[in-house]
């Protein structure tokens, strides 16, 4: 389970600041879904989600995302 964080960076504006991706791209077969009683997206797999994102850009030029999975049963 990835539980996000709340983002605190300070900057400093005379450093020039870098950023690093981590957890960038897991299995193609790694399903992504919400904890809790009542998710917000629908169970979905990593590889589905690129698919959906090559699609939108294709048909749209660009990327929905997380829209696209979002659980009507709720």
């Amino acid at each position: 389970m990835y539980k996000s964080v709340e983002h605190r960076v300070m900057t400093n504006p005379t450093v020039e600041r870098f950023s690093t991706a981590y957890f960038l791209c897991p299995s193609y077969d790694a399903v992504i879904e919400c904890s809790g009683d009542c998710p917000a997206y629908r169970n979905f797999s990593f590889g589905e989600f690129r698919q959906q994102v090559q699609e939108d850009v294709k048909k749209l030029g660009y990327k929905v995302g997380l829209p696209r999975f979002i659980n009507d049963i709720y």
